[in-house]
This record gives structure tokens, C-alpha cells and sequence, in this order.
């Protein structure tokens, strides 16, 4: 084997190996789990809050606490809700195009945004 031979053996797994490394940090940065989209709480039919950031946020009238929602890494949840049946809070996390409805305080959570999943099934 001549020198030139062995060199260009070298320069192909140099080559790969870059190429390999280019394509992982393409498919880490562009596969994030980002949440695209917002969350908008209805309470009696009125828009009263549009969620934006990652957080913990209270649903409250003058009188009392409602419950907390819950806006993290691409998905919403209510906790802490005064309703009897806490359906809201068994109803867990939902992603984009996700509704949590709870019918005792009249509140609809929604999840506006862009899903993955072109149709869902039950």
C-alpha cells in the first residue's frame, strides 16, 4: 500500500467523523422539546389570561382561589383546583391543540399551537 493510499483512508474517517458530528448538533438543536405555541384561559367565556413563559400561574376572582396552571416544556396542567371532582387535574398534562375543561368554575384551558399529530384517536 503506497503512503497516498493510506492518507486518503485517514482523510475519509476525518471527513465522516465531521459530517457525523455536523448532522448531531443539526438534529439536537432542531429536535428540542420547545413548546410552540401559548395557552389561553377562558373563565365564563371571557379570555382572562394568555400564558407566553414556562411557569406556575393562579386562577383567582376577588373571592377565592380556582386552581394553579401549570406551563412547562410543551405541555399545561391544572393543580390545586376547588372544584369537587378535580376531573381538571386527573385530566393531566396536554400538549399542543390540548383543552382541559373544568365545569364547576366555568374554565377552559387551551393549548394553542402546532401538534406533531396530524389526528389523534381514543
Amino acid at each position: 500500500m503506497s503512503k497516498q493510499s493510506k492518507t486518503f483512508r485517514m482523510a475519509d474517517v476525518v471527513l465522516l467523523t465531521v459530517l457525523l458530528v455536523g448532522f448531531l448538533i443539526f438534529f439536537f438543536f432542531t429536535h428540542q422539546n420547545k413548546s410552540e405555541g401559548y395557552v389561553e384561559v377562558f373563565k365564563d367565556g371571557k379570555l382572562v389570561l394568555t400564558l407566553v413563559q414556562d411557569g406556575r400561574y393562579e386562577l383567582k376572582t376577588e373571592e377565592k382561589h380556582i386552581m394553579d396552571i401549570v406551563f412547562e416544556k410543551g405541555k399545561v396542567r391544572v393543580e390545586n383546583s376547588d372544584c369537587p371532582l378535580k376531573i381538571c387535574e386527573k385530566t393531566g398534562s396536554v400538549g399542543p391543540n390540548g383543552v382541559i375543561v373544568c365545569i364547576p368554575n366555568k374554565v377552559v384551558v387551551r393549548f394553542v399551537g402546532k401538534s406533531k399529530v396530524d389526528v389523534m384517536t381514543w
